[in-house]
C-alpha cells in the first residue's frame, strides 16, 4: 500500500490533478480577509497541501506572500516551476502537516484546502494545532474539512469513530484512511482559536447519487 507521499506523487503526474484556477470558497475567504494585509501582522500565507499551487498564485495576485508545504515532489516540482514564472521570492517545500517547518507566529493567513482530512482524529488535531503555532496573533485560517454527509463516510474499514480506510473505486482515494467531521466536533477541534465559524457546502455528482460535503470553517488566532 503506497504512502500518501507516494499517492500524490502519482496524482499529480496527471494533469488532470493539477488543476490551474482556484476554488471558488478560498477565492471568498482572501477576498474578505485582505484587511489582514493592513492589521500590521504581516502578509505572510501558507498553503499546507499547495498541490500544484492555484492558492499560491491566488494569493499572490491578492497582495499576499505565498509559501507552501506538500508531501508531493511531483506536486512541488510544479509549484514551484510556477513560483519562477511569476517571479515571486517565495518557497513551496516538502513537509507534513504534522511539523511545519516554519516559526512560531509566522503567517497572517494560513490556508488547508481538503488537507487535514487525510489521517486519524489525533493526527488531524495535530496538524490543526500546527497550523494554529504558525499563524501569527489575530491571523486568519481556512480550512475545509469532509463532513459526515459525504457520500464517502463509512465506505471502508472503520478504524475509529469517524475514521475509514477507503476502498471505494469511483475515486482516487483507494486505501487512503480519512477522518470525517460532524458540527459539533468543529468547535472542540478548533478551540485553541479565539473564533470559529463553519458552514457547510454540498455539491451532488453521479446523476445526484453522490454528495461531496465539506466544512467550511474559518478561524482567528
Amino acid at each position: 500500500m503506497p504512502d500518501l507521499s507516494t499517492h500524490w506523487d502519482q496524482l499529480h503526474g496527471s494533469e488532470r490533478f493539477r488543476p490551474r484556477y482556484p476554488n471558488d470558497h478560498v477565492v471568498r475567504f482572501l477576498m474578505a480577509n485582505r484587511t489582514v494585509l493592513d492589521s500590521g501582522i504581516g502578509n505572510r500565507f501558507l498553503d499546507i497541501g499547495a498541490g500544484a499551487g492555484r492558492h499560491m498564485r491566488l494569493a499572490s495576485e491578492t497582495g499576499f506572500e505565498p509559501y507552501g508545504v506538500d508531501t508531493s515532489l511531483v506536486g512541488l516540482r510544479h509549484t514551484n516551476q510556477l513560483i519562477r514564472d511569476l517571479r515571486l521570492s517565495s518557497r513551496a517545500v516538502q513537509a507534513s502537516m504534522l511539523a511545519l517547518p516554519f516559526a512560531d507566529q509566522s503567517f497572517a493567513v494560513v490556508l488547508s484546502f481538503g488537507v487535514f482530512c487525510y489521517g486519524t482524529v489525533d493526527e488531524m488535531q495535530r496538524a490543526i494545532g500546527e497550523a494554529q503555532r504558525v499563524l501569527a496573533a489575530n491571523g486568519r485560517m481556512f480550512a475545509v474539512l469532509r463532513s459526515t454527509d459525504d457520500y464517502r463516510f463509512g465506505r471502508g474499514e472503520r478504524l475509529a469513530e469517524n475514521t475509514f480506510r477507503l476502498n471505494i473505486t469511483e475515486t482516487n482515494e483507494c486505501n487512503t484512511v480519512q477522518h470525517f467531521l460532524c458540527a459539533n466536533d468543529i468547535p472542540e477541534y478548533f478551540k485553541s482559536f479565539s473564533q470559529v465559524g463553519f458552514e457547510k457546502t454540498e455539491t451532488s455528482t453521479a446523476n445526484r447519487t453522490r454528495v461531496d460535503s465539506d466544512w467550511l470553517i474559518t478561524a482567528k488566532k
